[in-house]
């Protein structure tokens, strides 16, 4: 089985952006089987794009979108997402955000309560899904891996807090829903980095 990549080591390959996913790929097959495997098989994770196992191709995995719970194996909550692109967004929320391949960077970040997502399920058909609150943040910040960008790089706020330590602290620092209607935008400073 294919192991995460960190920042540690890795960082300049995790800041590419990832190719488009072609379906006549002879190892897309194998892609696919990599991430289901890598996140039905580890706890701690809501989400994994393909570049954090080293395939810097525009794949992302959904394992879970509810806050607090990151074992989740019902494959039916599960979403594979092929070339994915964000359509529309808008309403504002606030989570404080870790990542497996961003070590122990733990960072508020502003999101989208609502994103509206159109990708290519794994038979290449397309699909236009509209996702609110907790399940937007989660993907929105997959979908930023497809583009090299980190949830520090976005971050009001950062901290360095190990794994143990930040469930505990999610406790007093819930995800919150500033707007559910209002225009959405990340800061000049966040535009930027596309």
């Amino acid at each position: 089985m294919l192991k995460a990549i960190t920042i540690k080591d890795d960082e300049k390959f995790l800041r590419q952006v990832s190719s488009i996913v072609d379906f006549n790929d002879k190892e897309l097959h194998q892609n696919l089987q990599d991430i289901r495997e890598y996140c039905t098989f580890n706890s701690g994770l809501y989400a994994m794009a393909c570049i954090q196992l080293g395939i810097p191709k525009r794949i992302v995995y959904i394992k879970s979108t509810k806050p607090n719970d990151t074992t989740a194996n019902a494959e039916s909550d599960q979403i594979l997402m092929i070339n994915p692109e964000i359509i529309s967004k808008k309403g504002r929320t606030e989570f404080w955000e870790a990542c497996v391949s961003g070590l122990e960077n733990f960072g508020l970040v502003e999101r989208p309560y609502e994103i509206v997502v159109k990708y290519q399920n794994e038979n290449g058909d397309y699909q236009i899904e509209k996702f609110e609150g907790f399940s937007s943040t989660v993907i929105s910040h997959e979908l930023d891996h497809l583009d090299g960008i980190f949830h520090m790089d976005r971050a009001k706020k950062l901290l360095q807090m190990p794994a143990t330590e930040r469930v505990e602290f999610r406790k007093s620092h819930p995800y919150k829903v500033i707007s559910k209607d209002c225009e959405f935008s990340y800061s000049p400073i966040d535009e930027k980095i596309l």
